[in-house]
């Protein structure tokens, strides 16, 4: 049960939560920390030749660029779909012409982070000439085949876990096909 709860605003973005906390059959209480944000948006966008539209992007948490998912954070009172299509539009240029599909709204660290990531599968995405002339700020676009994703994942390129998570709802979901990630009719070597 909680028995207490204080917030610290470190920042527009991060909020810093300290709960009391006391367990059933302990005589005292114990202090948690959390984070607290915005709810996430990630899109894993395939055009109909099947490619992939992702992002490279510094990251300073990591200190270095990786490769990800166009997403970003929900906007106070957004709508979790149309912030995805408008964070795909935004950082690949890419418009979700077929609409956004729901795969599933995870807990991305339910030991720290008080957020939620809501993650679609965008099919038979097209480039749209005008937001491809506006990209965003310090993001790359790039675009993958489905083996190449595999490769990246496989590789460690591709790493960050929630993004991996969206593929694997996608697989699971079946909106993409593990014969997908096949090359040359073979499966690639582990």
């Amino acid at each position: 049960m909680i028995v207490e709860k204080n917030e610290t605003r470190l920042s527009e973005w991060v909020t810093l939560v300290e709960k009391l906390v006391r367990h059933p059959g302990e005589a005292s209480a114990r202090i948690y920390h959390s984070i607290k944000q915005a709810d996430y948006v990630s899109v894993l966008a395939v055009t109909a030749e099947g490619r992939i539209p992702l992002v490279r992007q510094y990251r300073p948490a990591l200190e270095r660029v990786t490769l990800e998912l166009p997403g970003g954070l929900l906007d106070a009172g957004e709508r979790p779909e149309f912030a995805a299509a408008r964070e795909l539009r935004e950082e690949t240029g890419y418009a979700a012409a077929n609409g956004m599909k729901l795969l599933g709204c995870l807990a991305p660290d339910t030991g720290r982070l008080e957020n939620r990531l809501w993650c679609y599968f965008a099919p038979g995405v097209i480039f749209d000439d005008a937001a491809g002339d506006n990209p965003e700020p310090n993001v790359e676009p790039v675009v993958f085949t489905l083996p190449e994703l595999r490769d990246a994942m496989l590789s460690g390129t591709f790493e960050h876990a929630l993004h991996v998570a969206i593929v694997g709802l996608a697989l699971l979901k079946g909106y993409l096909t593990h014969e997908a990630f096949l090359r040359d009719g073979k499966k690639l070597s582990a």
